[in-house]
């Protein structure tokens, strides 16, 4: 973790292979699954609040967002919480909470590039994206791309099973590629209230 850490503070953003054991993310894909099933997914939303509105367009995603009370999500929110605890050791954010979703990205959506932190509000401060596919092929796309507060290309990532990505949600524009096959993964925040 030292060295995602230093390249937080490096490039504002890092990359952290296998952050999930094999074990704990089948059992996030499966709880995902499980809640598709029971119908508890919504279409995803641009904006907040009242000004908040579907656009296929822009946004192509439906979430769930995690619940404490989730058998493999809550463990995953208590594992967010830990590394919460070591960004604010590292970096004295004041970062309060974790808030997180899973997200299906279905085969041919997308979501154009964009900033996490919302033009009113700076609660959301860092950015995680864990993905939950296994065995993803190169062939299948679904990248996600980031870049700088410059507007410079940093990095096009495939979404490989259990990699983790965290990068500053206020200067990091990012985009997630259309793939040609489901797209799993859980999107979410480190805040401050």
């Amino acid at each position: 973790m030292e060295a995602a850490i230093d390249a937080l503070a490096s490039a504002h953003y890092a990359v952290i292979p296998n952050f999930l054991s094999a074990n704990m993310q089948q059992a996030l894909h499966n709880e995902l699954l499980q809640q598709q099933e029971k119908g508890f997914f919504h279409e995803a939303g641009i904006g907040r609040g009242i000004q908040q509105a579907r656009n296929v367009d822009i946004r192509g995603d439906s979430i769930c967002w995690l619940e404490t009370d989730f058998a493999a999500g809550g463990q995953y929110l208590q594992v967010m919480d830990a590394l919460r605890q070591q960004l604010n050791q590292a970096f004295f954010l004041g970062l309060q909470s974790f808030e997180g979703h899973y997200a299906h990205y279905q085969a041919g959506s997308y979501y154009q590039r964009h900033v996490d932190r919302h033009r009113d509000n700076d609660a959301r401060v860092v950015s995680a994206v864990c993905y939950l596919n296994q065995d993803w092929p190169v062939e299948a796309g679904g990248e996600l791309k980031l870049w700088n507060a410059h507007g410079e290309l940093l990095v096009t990532l495939p979404p490989q099973g259990g990699t983790l990505v965290i990068f500053m949600s206020a200067d990091m524009p990012h985009e997630v590629l259309a793939a040609n096959r489901s797209r799993y993964s859980i999107a979410g925040w480190f805040r401050r209230d």
